[in-house]
């Protein structure tokens, strides 16, 4: 497990990075859709919107990751373990999963005093560090603790698909979006 931390931790440290970027543009979409007055299906829409751009970058990242992983292993220089991307996200998602035990936890014993302040607070970290999923917070589940649990499964899912494609080289629009080869002329 510790090697799994040293030879992965840049991939680790880049994914919460791109959960801040994905939070801080959920935040600023939503804090400018929410001035348009009469429009309340646009924070569910820019809440997609910062959702689909944090689960890109994730992608792009974790692509990378399996397609140089290939390349080691295909050399004979590591063992195949398609279980990576998963870890990754895992790893990163580590505060995630912290803020939602104590959330639901909290929540159950929200009638004490300090158990309620306790709820408030690690929900409120919770909706800043996970601001791409805030207007759907807010517009379907504002009391349901769960949601912050559900949270972490997109990054999961892609992280897990995206190192796999990444390792056997296949992408999600092919090659659509490579640069078209010059032909040289002879």
């Amino acid at each position: 497990m510790k090697n799994f931390w040293i030879e992965n931790r840049k991939y680790i440290g880049k994914t919460l990075l791109y959960q801040f970027g994905g939070a801080f543009f959920g935040i600023m979409l939503l804090t400018a859709t929410q001035a348009i007055k009469n429009a309340e299906w646009l924070p569910q829409v820019a809440s997609y919107i910062a959702i689909l751009f944090y689960l890109y970058l994730i992608y792009t990242l974790i692509w990378d990751k399996g397609g140089q992983d290939r390349i080691k292993f295909d050399g004979g220089r590591m063992n195949k373990n398609l279980k990576t991307g998963f870890l990754i996200s895992l790893a990163a998602n580590i505060p995630n999963i912290i803020l939602a035990i104590i959330i639901i936890i909290s929540y159950q014993f929200k009638s004490a005093t300090v158990a309620a302040t306790i709820h408030t607070v690690s929900k409120g970290i919770a909706i800043l560090w996970e601001g791409m999923y805030t207007g759907l917070v807010l517009t379907y589940s504002p009391n349901n603790p769960i949601i912050f649990a559900l949270m972490i499964i997109p990054s999961l899912l892609v992280s897990t698909a995206a190192y796999l494609m990444g390792f056997n080289n296949k992408k999600v629009f092919g090659n659509l979006f490579d640069k078209k080869k010059s032909e040289v002329t002879k």
